[in-house]
Protein backbone atom coordinates (compact mmCIF):
# COMPACT_ATOMS: atom_id res chain seq x y z
CA UNK A 1 0.00 0.00 0.00
CA UNK A 2 1.24 3.71 -0.60
CA UNK A 3 2.97 3.19 -3.91
CA UNK A 4 0.30 4.27 -5.99
CA UNK A 5 -2.50 2.44 -7.91
CA UNK A 6 -1.65 -1.19 -8.77
CA UNK A 7 -4.75 -1.50 -10.78
CA UNK A 8 -3.70 1.84 -13.09
CA UNK A 9 -0.77 -0.41 -13.60
CA UNK A 10 -2.68 -3.71 -14.00
CA UNK A 11 -0.61 -5.36 -17.03
CA UNK A 12 2.54 -4.94 -14.77
CA UNK A 13 1.12 -6.11 -11.64
CA UNK A 14 -0.44 -9.62 -13.02
CA UNK A 15 3.21 -9.81 -14.56
CA UNK A 16 5.32 -9.24 -10.84
CA UNK A 17 2.88 -11.97 -9.23
CA UNK A 18 3.51 -14.34 -12.42
CA UNK A 19 7.22 -13.99 -11.35
CA UNK A 20 6.39 -14.12 -7.88
CA UNK A 21 4.23 -16.75 -7.82
CA UNK A 22 6.59 -18.77 -10.57
CA UNK A 23 8.94 -21.88 -9.56
CA UNK A 24 12.03 -19.63 -11.09
CA UNK A 25 11.00 -16.91 -8.76
CA UNK A 26 10.35 -16.85 -5.41
CA UNK A 27 7.39 -20.29 -5.60
CA UNK A 28 5.23 -18.18 -3.51
CA UNK A 29 1.07 -19.10 -3.57
CA UNK A 30 -0.87 -16.13 -5.12
CA UNK A 31 -3.18 -16.94 -2.24
CA UNK A 32 -0.45 -15.62 0.31
CA UNK A 33 -0.50 -12.31 -2.46
CA UNK A 34 -3.50 -9.59 -1.79
CA UNK A 35 -3.50 -6.41 -3.91
CA UNK A 36 -4.96 -3.48 -2.71
CA UNK A 37 -6.72 -0.95 -4.55
CA UNK A 38 -8.75 2.27 -3.98
CA UNK A 39 -11.52 0.56 -6.04
CA UNK A 40 -11.73 0.95 -9.67
CA UNK A 41 -14.80 -1.12 -10.83
CA UNK A 42 -14.04 -1.68 -14.25
CA UNK A 43 -10.74 -2.93 -13.35
CA UNK A 44 -11.76 -4.90 -10.44
CA UNK A 45 -14.77 -6.90 -12.59
CA UNK A 46 -11.47 -7.34 -15.09
CA UNK A 47 -9.68 -9.07 -12.03
CA UNK A 48 -12.78 -11.47 -11.70
CA UNK A 49 -12.71 -11.94 -15.72
CA UNK A 50 -9.27 -12.88 -15.58
CA UNK A 51 -9.84 -15.31 -12.75
CA UNK A 52 -7.07 -14.19 -10.92
CA UNK A 53 -5.46 -16.51 -7.96
CA UNK A 54 -4.67 -13.33 -5.67
CA UNK A 55 -6.66 -11.91 -2.55
CA UNK A 56 -8.44 -8.66 -3.01
CA UNK A 57 -8.24 -5.75 -0.18
CA UNK A 58 -10.10 -2.48 -1.10
CA UNK A 59 -9.03 0.56 0.82
CA UNK A 60 -12.51 2.13 1.69
CA UNK A 61 -12.39 4.57 4.25
CA UNK A 62 -16.13 5.16 4.89
CA UNK A 63 -19.20 3.25 3.24
CA UNK A 64 -20.77 7.19 2.81
CA UNK A 65 -20.34 8.80 -0.38
CA UNK A 66 -19.63 12.12 1.00
CA UNK A 67 -17.32 11.35 3.60
CA UNK A 68 -15.43 8.68 1.42
CA UNK A 69 -14.77 11.71 -1.03
CA UNK A 70 -13.66 14.19 1.21
CA UNK A 71 -11.22 11.32 2.69
CA UNK A 72 -10.29 10.21 -1.29
CA UNK A 73 -11.33 12.64 -3.58
CA UNK A 74 -10.80 9.43 -6.50
CA UNK A 75 -14.65 8.34 -5.19
CA UNK A 76 -16.03 11.21 -7.14
CA UNK A 77 -15.01 9.59 -10.31
CA UNK A 78 -15.98 6.03 -8.75
CA UNK A 79 -18.66 6.30 -6.61
CA UNK A 80 -19.66 3.43 -3.56
CA UNK A 81 -22.52 2.31 -5.55
CA UNK A 82 -20.48 1.39 -8.64
CA UNK A 83 -17.78 0.07 -6.27
CA UNK A 84 -20.44 -2.27 -4.53
CA UNK A 85 -21.88 -3.29 -7.76
CA UNK A 86 -18.10 -4.78 -9.15
CA UNK A 87 -17.12 -6.36 -5.73
CA UNK A 88 -20.45 -8.20 -6.12
CA UNK A 89 -19.52 -9.29 -9.19
CA UNK A 90 -16.37 -10.19 -7.99
CA UNK A 91 -17.16 -12.25 -5.34
CA UNK A 92 -19.94 -13.92 -7.60
CA UNK A 93 -17.18 -15.09 -9.71
CA UNK A 94 -14.34 -15.82 -7.48
CA UNK A 95 -16.48 -16.71 -3.85
CA UNK A 96 -13.17 -14.74 -2.16
CA UNK A 97 -13.86 -13.14 0.94
CA UNK A 98 -13.25 -9.42 0.30
CA UNK A 99 -10.71 -7.57 2.71
CA UNK A 100 -11.30 -3.87 3.16
CA UNK A 101 -8.71 -1.56 5.54
CA UNK A 102 -10.15 0.96 6.90
CA UNK A 103 -8.80 4.30 8.75
CA UNK A 104 -11.16 5.29 11.64
CA UNK A 105 -10.08 9.09 12.22
CA UNK A 106 -11.62 11.13 14.74
CA UNK A 107 -14.46 13.58 13.84
CA UNK A 108 -14.44 12.30 10.38
CA UNK A 109 -16.19 8.30 9.96
CA UNK A 110 -16.21 7.62 13.95
CA UNK A 111 -19.83 7.55 14.42
CA UNK A 112 -22.35 4.53 14.79
CA UNK A 113 -23.73 5.91 11.30
CA UNK A 114 -20.41 5.30 10.14
CA UNK A 115 -19.99 1.76 11.31
CA UNK A 116 -23.88 0.79 10.04
CA UNK A 117 -23.10 1.83 6.84
CA UNK A 118 -19.86 -0.30 6.88
CA UNK A 119 -22.16 -3.37 7.53
CA UNK A 120 -24.62 -2.51 4.67
CA UNK A 121 -21.68 -2.12 2.39
CA UNK A 122 -19.51 -4.77 3.14
CA UNK A 123 -22.62 -7.71 3.75
CA UNK A 124 -23.27 -9.07 0.95
CA UNK A 125 -19.94 -11.01 0.95
CA UNK A 126 -17.99 -12.98 3.46
CA UNK A 127 -15.76 -9.88 5.03
CA UNK A 128 -12.76 -8.63 6.75
CA UNK A 129 -11.99 -5.33 7.98
CA UNK A 130 -8.50 -4.22 9.13
CA UNK A 131 -8.96 -1.12 10.99
CA UNK A 132 -5.70 0.68 10.82
CA UNK A 133 -3.90 2.81 12.90
CA UNK A 134 -3.74 6.29 12.29
CA UNK A 135 -0.34 8.19 12.54
CA UNK A 136 -0.54 11.30 13.39
CA UNK A 137 1.94 14.06 12.13
CA UNK A 138 2.47 17.35 12.88
CA UNK A 139 -0.58 19.92 12.25
CA UNK A 140 -2.07 17.51 10.26
CA UNK A 141 -6.09 17.37 9.68
CA UNK A 142 -6.78 14.02 10.69
CA UNK A 143 -6.55 12.93 14.29
CA UNK A 144 -6.62 9.28 15.47
CA UNK A 145 -10.09 8.19 16.71
CA UNK A 146 -10.94 7.82 20.33
CA UNK A 147 -10.36 3.95 21.65
CA UNK A 148 -14.29 3.98 22.15
CA UNK A 149 -14.69 4.66 18.36
CA UNK A 150 -12.38 1.75 17.66
CA UNK A 151 -14.08 -0.66 20.21
CA UNK A 152 -17.69 0.79 18.68
CA UNK A 153 -16.15 -0.54 15.10
CA UNK A 154 -15.38 -3.79 16.44
CA UNK A 155 -18.20 -4.58 18.47
CA UNK A 156 -20.78 -3.91 15.65
CA UNK A 157 -18.69 -5.32 12.99
CA UNK A 158 -18.08 -8.77 15.09
CA UNK A 159 -22.03 -8.80 15.70
CA UNK A 160 -22.77 -8.47 12.32
CA UNK A 161 -20.72 -11.48 11.76
CA UNK A 162 -18.17 -9.56 10.14
CA UNK A 163 -14.11 -10.21 10.87
CA UNK A 164 -12.11 -7.76 12.23
CA UNK A 165 -8.58 -7.28 12.56
CA UNK A 166 -7.18 -3.83 14.70
CA UNK A 167 -3.76 -3.21 12.97
CA UNK A 168 -1.33 -1.59 15.67
CA UNK A 169 1.11 0.84 14.56
CA UNK A 170 4.53 0.13 15.12
CA UNK A 171 7.55 2.80 15.00
CA UNK A 172 5.34 5.90 16.09
CA UNK A 173 7.36 6.22 18.90
CA UNK A 174 10.33 7.52 16.77
CA UNK A 175 8.38 9.27 13.95
CA UNK A 176 8.93 6.22 11.88
CA UNK A 177 5.66 4.57 11.62
CA UNK A 178 3.82 4.39 8.14
CA UNK A 179 3.28 7.91 6.63
CA UNK A 180 5.26 9.69 9.35
CA UNK A 181 9.47 9.01 7.25
CA UNK A 182 8.24 12.88 5.59
CA UNK A 183 7.28 14.14 8.22
CA UNK A 184 10.32 15.40 9.91
CA UNK A 185 13.25 17.30 7.77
Amino acid sequence: MGMGEPLMNYNNVLKAIDKITSEEGLGMSPRRITVSTSGIPKMIKKMADDEVKFKLAVSLHSAIDETRTKIMPFNEHFPLTELREALEYWYSKTKNRITYEYVVWKGVNDTKEDVEALVQFCKFAPSKVNLIEYNPIDDGEFQQAHESAIKLYVDVLESNNITVTIRRSRGKDIDAACGQLANKA
